[in-house]
């Protein structure tokens, strides 16, 4: 598309769907990307006869199902730390209330936010496919070589044998399941603070280019050429001896004493891949998506700012901690998944900087202000 036909947005805007033709152009070149990788996830799999069905739309409902409200909760979850850390009002619930609506019906930040959101919910689906799939592409048989390999750089002993005398405690581990169970709610969190933002910026595009590189090569082509099901799984995919045993024993026990979900979603995920639950669900250990993500929030957080970098950061150490001890990853799978997000985030940088200068974005930009300015 040329230059002339983005500079075909006037100066005033004539609502939401003039501002909505604007946000699809700003961001549609990445939405490609997203498509072109899900048709490659799709006839990847379509390509084996015996491959596992995926019902596209009752995916597609089941995830706007989950979506919607977890969407809102993260707005609410970022409108209430900043109402609390910056304005402080006399009538929290009421300003939180209002605060929030007029987050979702700002027709600036839905023009910049749905598109994106929308490409990384398609990102999702084809992630899922393969994930689905890897057992049916590859049978998992990098398990031992792992584990061997992460006991060879850990001075001959497993990461989780070096955890369990100063983790090896219920309510330890509790907080660590609940911690690691947060991800998915960060994830939102950013997605919502990134995507629906009043300026888009280079931060902006580069988490989510990186996000979706990340994704693309660790979660769907990596996931399948080092077809691992991780150390929860070690035993049941019929590798013995299981060094995994004593480790998993206490976290079951811990399992009788406090809920450890952990525990509840490994059982869950393995009867759905052996066809005892009728559910989309996939186990693959090799890179861990987990710890890949949780290092690009931190690197995100520091671009935003000191303290969010911080606390990012320190999430991520938790959610490293915390893959090992409660048996889903080896080590190494976090190795790999942090060496794909630091390439990733390195390659997107200029890509980020470049786009900003692109007619697209900066008729984007002087499109936002023409509209009335909702809340920062």
């Amino acid at each position: 598309m040329s230059s002339a036909t983005y500079q075909d947005v006037p100066a005033a805007s004539n609502g939401y769907g003039r501002l909505l033709l604007a946000g699809l152009q700003l961001d549609g070149w990445l939405a490609s990307i997203v498509v072109a990788a899900w048709l490659v996830s799709y006839v990847a799999v379509a390509s084996f006869a015996n491959a596992r069905e995926m019902d596209f739309a009752g995916f597609a409902l089941a995830f706007v199902t989950l979506t919607l409200p977890v969407l809102v909760l993260a707005v609410t979850t970022v409108r209430f730390v900043r109402l609390a850390v910056y304005e402080r009002p006399a009538h929290p619930l009421s300003a939180l209330a209002k605060d929030v609506w007029g987050y979702f019906k700002s027709p600036a930040r839905l023009a910049s936010g749905l598109p994106m959101v929308l490409s990384l919910s398609l990102l999702i689906e084809g992630f899922s496919r393969v994930k689905y799939n890897i057992p049916v592409i590859r049978p998992f048989d990098w398990d031992v070589t792992f584990n061997d390999l992460d006991k060879t750089i850990h001075f001959g002993t497993l990461p989780w044998e070096w955890l369990q005398p100063v983790l090896g405690f219920p309510l330890v581990t509790f907080l660590i399941n609940v911690n690691y169970n947060l991800w998915f709610i960060v994830m939102w969190c950013l997605w919502a603070v990134l995507a629906f933002t009043l300026e888009p910026n280079a931060t902006r595009m580069r988490f989510f280019l990186a996000f979706i590189l990340t994704w693309a090569v660790g979660g769907g082509l990596f996931a399948v050429l080092f077809s691992s099901a991780g150390p929860c799984y070690y035993a049941l995919i019929g590798l013995s001896p299981d060094p995994y045993t004593p480790l998993m024993d206490y976290l079951n026990r811990v399992n009788e004493i406090v809920p450890l979900w952990a525990i509840d979603t490994q059982m869950m995920l393995w009867q759905a891949h052996i066809g005892e639950q009728n559910m989309v669900a996939g186990i693959s250990a090799m890179p861990s998506m987990h710890n890949a993500s949780a290092l690009l929030f931190a690197l995100v957080g520091w671009k935003i700012g000191r303290r969010v970098g911080l606390a990012l950061s320190v999430f991520a150490v938790l959610i490293f901690i915390g893959s090992i001890h409660l048996g889903w990853h080896y080590a190494v799978d976090a190795y790999l998944g942090w060496a794909i997000t630091l390439l990733a985030w390195w390659i997107c940088g200029p890509i980020a900087r470049w786009n900003q200068r692109q007619p697209w974005t900066q008729s984007f930009l002087a499109l936002l202000k023409t509209e009335p300015r909702p809340a920062a």
